[in-house]
């Protein structure tokens, strides 16, 4: 593992941090690529990107914090400002960063479903880079295994694990490709891609938790894997609904 990238005399970057910044940076120029296609101002990303980016790491260390290790941080709480050395739930981002979008979305006048769509791939290859930061760190490792591709983390023990991280990392950039190719070939209704990848998200996850050492969580791998199916659950509900709205109205 190498939790410092590099290091400069005072100067370090940590690898956490180094690779969801990379991740943000691969997701919004992913993005202003698309829109201009368009032969729109892709000025308009960039201020959402900016929103996502900050009310998404807040949501991820607030979820980090209390659903983990909540005791910790209240003993420390200066400790829950110091990022890089770790610790960020995706669903914290996913809901605070969200919420910043859809008020941005509304408030001017931009279609929000469509806009979603164009969200949800560049939300997967984000989060497929910036696992790799995990990876690096150190942090959400697998259980023990013996599978030949284990991994031996030797800031928790000498046990070889299940390199979760890169599991997550690997199923995050097969999903934007599969969204990518369904942005290519387009849509039936607004919301569709976004949907999907909600679906995809979910069940990929739900399967990655069951390999991944969640001592810290109530209940464990089937607490974290059941949550992850219930965003397959939504993300399902959604669809049915936008899809029944969509053939209304036509």
């Amino acid at each position: 593992m190498r939790p410092i990238l590099l290091q400069i005399g005072m100067l370090r970057v940590f690898s956490y941090g180094f690779f969801v910044a990379l991740g943000i940076v691969a997701a919004t120029l992913w993005m202003v690529r698309q829109v201009r296609k368009e032969g729109k101002s892709p000025e308009f990303v960039l201020d959402i990107v900016l929103l996502a980016a900050v009310f998404g790491i807040i949501g991820a260390r607030l979820f980090f914090v209390f659903l983990y290790e909540p005791e910790y941080y209240l003993a420390h709480p200066l400790r829950i400002f110091y990022l890089p050395e770790g610790g960020l739930a995706f669903y914290g981002a996913l809901i605070f960063g969200l919420a910043a979008i859809l008020i941005y979305l509304f408030r001017k006048g931009i279609p929000v479903l469509s806009f979603l769509d164009l969200v949800a791939p560049a939300t997967a290859l984000g989060y497929a880079v910036a696992r790799v930061g995990c990876f690096m760190n150190g942090c959400c490792y697998g259980k023990p295994t013996t599978v030949a591709w284990g991994v031996v983390f030797p800031v928790i023990d000498g046990l070889q694990r299940h390199p979760t991280q890169l599991y997550a990392s690997a199923a995050s950039l097969l999903i934007f490709f599969i969204l990518v190719l369904m942005f290519r070939k387009g849509t039936r209704f607004s919301g569709q891609i976004f949907c999907i990848s909600l679906i995809l998200y979910g069940l990929c996850r739900s399967v990655v938790e069951l390999f991944r050492e969640n001592t810290e969580l109530q209940g464990g791998a089937s607490t974290a894997s059941l949550t992850a199916l219930l965003l397959s659950v939504v993300g399902g509900l959604f669809y049915l609904y936008l899809s029944r709205r969509s053939k209304l109205q036509q």
